[in-house]
């Protein structure tokens, strides 16, 4: 196992950047953190993830407080279990991978172009209340549990699954965005990944998507615009007759209750 803990130098919320390619984040959120902490860690204890965590670079200046874990080099596959299931994902590749039976996760006949299978990076994040995050990655997912100020979310594969967020700006390819609740403002974007609110008390919002699903149910607390356009998803809002809405789907069913 490698493995790198990583403190802000500072006491009470911060502002965290963390650039995390392949891999998994879980931030808690609560009173109960003085100050910021960042666990790195992955089952390997050689190879390209393993260099991965112990080359991973810190800065801060005052409360704002960044980490960056490199990307692995060559065409680098990650697998970890879930339940019942063997998930496997990768980052940047070169070169062509047609053809590759994989068994187990491991490469075993077709062109891979040297494709190397490793254990994923976990970042466990701990940040005290009031705190805000910016994450960046390729196919990573993130979770954060409890009520961050600002959520800002770029990725290509990965999922967003958030307790509670004043602003949130989330921009993915294939992942979903889920928000348990919204207080602010929202801007989200996925082209196959779906888009769920599930309470939406704020003052703005607008969601896009080309395939994916969005689903927002509103309170009588939120106010202002809400814009809902996907291409051929469909759009289900709930609660929002108060509000100014915009909702369209050029192939798919819009319904408002």
């Amino acid at each position: 196992m490698a493995e790198r803990t990583f403190v802000s130098a500072t006491s009470g919320p911060v502002v965290l950047g963390l650039s995390l390619p392949v891999g998994h984040v879980h931030v808690h959120v609560g009173t109960q953190f003085g100050k910021a902490r960042v666990y790195l860690e992955t089952d390997d204890s050689t190879g390209p993830a393993a260099d991965a965590v112990r080359g991973a670079r810190t800065e801060q200046n005052g409360q704002a407080f960044g980490i960056e874990v490199p990307e692995m080099p060559g065409n680098v596959m990650t697998q970890s279990v879930r339940g019942h299931r063997v998930v496997q994902s990768m980052g940047t590749v070169y070169g062509s991978v047609t053809g590759v039976s994989i068994v187990n996760g491991r490469v075993i006949s077709g062109s891979s172009q040297g494709m190397a299978t490793v254990s994923p990076i976990t970042a466990n994040v701990f940040l005290p209340a009031g705190s805000s995050l910016a994450f960046v990655t390729t196919s990573g997912d993130a979770k954060v549990f409890g009520y961050v100020d600002a959520l800002e979310f770029r990725s290509v594969s990965g999922d967003l699954h958030a307790d509670g967020v004043q602003t949130l700006t989330a921009r993915t390819t294939s992942g979903d965005v889920v928000v348990g609740r919204a207080t602010g403002t929202v801007t989200a974007q996925s082209v196959s990944g779906d888009i769920d609110i599930n309470l939406y008390d704020g003052r703005q919002a607008e969601l896009h998507t080309t395939s994916g699903d969005i689903e927002v149910k509103a309170t009588p607390a939120a106010s202002g615009s809400l814009g809902a356009h996907s291409v051929s998803g469909n759009v289900r809002l709930f609660g929002t007759g108060h509000l100014r809405v915009g909702a369209d789907s050029l192939s798919g069913r819009v319904r408002r209750n």
